[in-house]
């Protein structure tokens, strides 16, 4: 088959468009943010390679595409149900050395429960003996839907026992909450 000069002329105008329209498509695709006016845009410089079969193609995807959807907020979701519900004696502590041990900020595991105050604004520690460290509970009664987290232990007269001890800022708060059977929900 023999190419004339028109027909290879013809072909690489229609390269020349494809690529010029696979460069724009390719820098739009990174943003993921293709607005009205971009799409304007590349029709309107595809138009004027209206008569190159290679570039109509593509023109006519970008006339009929859709708006992009508006993206989503960040998905909420759903409240966590507890894997497991029991009842456990609940005693209450501070951070007064004569309640914990020479260094009252620094529990079993390690963190500094004077700066995370600090950061959060509210003690969110309770020492137990048979759950894990970073076990995540929630005490309904006392604390409503707030979570605590287990960062510290208890005296080992205590193993075995369904027994928690909850932080509180005073040893004020600390009597006057005294000992209490509650609902414990372990996340």
């Amino acid at each position: 088959m023999i190419l004339k000069k028109q027909n290879i002329y013809t072909i690489f105008e229609q390269v020349v468009a494809l690529g010029l329209v696979f460069s724009v498509i390719v820098a739009m695709v990174p943003t993921q943010a293709v607005d009205a006016s971009t799409k304007e845009v590349v029709v309107n410089v595809l138009s004027s390679f209206e008569e190159y079969p290679l570039t109509q193609g593509v023109s006519f995807l970008l006339q009929n595409e859709t708006e992009q959807a508006p993206k989503e907020t960040f998905p909420v979701a759903e409240e966590r149900k507890p894997r497991r519900t029991m009842w456990v004696l609940a005693t209450f502590y501070s951070l007064d050395p004569a309640q914990t041990d020479a260094t009252p900020c620094i529990p079993a595991n390690g963190e500094d429960l004077c700066a995370l105050r600090e950061k959060t604004g509210f003690h969110n520690t309770i020492a137990a003996n048979f759950l894990r460290f970073g076990t995540a509970v929630r005490l309904p009664e006392l604390t409503g839907d707030k979570m605590l987290v287990v960062r510290d232990r208890m005296n080992a007269r205590y193993n075995g026992q369904a027994r928690i001890d909850v932080l509180v800022d005073t040893k004020e708060e600390a009597k006057k909450l005294g000992v209490k059977w509650v609902e414990m929900e372990i996340f």
